[in-house]
């Protein structure tokens, strides 16, 4: 009866594991898109500036997008990733073309690789986004 209990204890504290759900660490951060198609995004430190924050237990994030509020949802596992249900607020301002592209590319991306304080957001091999940290 004993070996029983055991094994459903350490089936239990398994199932929690950072390594099963590979999100769990990202809510802890804003997520700031540092780079989009291989070309350094221009940061202003501002509230403006392009973020996502990670949800892990809704599978939700929301953020900037650089002009408007953006939120969606995400589906993550070992190594891919794809957001879903992705809108935003509809505020015209100046920079709302990087937005769009920020938006557009967010949709292309399926892979994902974590790269010290960066998350790599990748379609196939390419690295479409970066985001840093902070």
């Amino acid at each position: 009866m004993r070996y029983v209990i055991f094994i459903f204890i350490v089936s239990i504290g398994f199932n929690c594991s950072p390594k099963i759900a590979p999100d769990m660490t990202w809510s802890r951060q804003r997520w700031v898109l540092t780079e989009m198609r291989g070309v350094p995004v221009q940061l202003s430190g501002s509230r403006r500036d392009a973020y996502i924050n990670f949800e892990p237990i809704d599978k939700r994030f929301g953020g900037n997008g650089g002009c408007n509020q953006i939120t969606g949802n995400y589906r993550v596992s070992k190594n891919s990733i794809e957001f879903v249900d992705v809108t935003s607020t509809k505020m015209s301002c100046e920079d709302i073309g990087f937005e769009n592209t920020f938006l557009s590319t967010l949709s292309k991306v399926n892979r994902y690789e974590v790269r010290g304080n960066d998350i790599l957001l990748k379609r196939k091999k390419d690295i479409l986004l970066v985001l840093t940290a902070r």
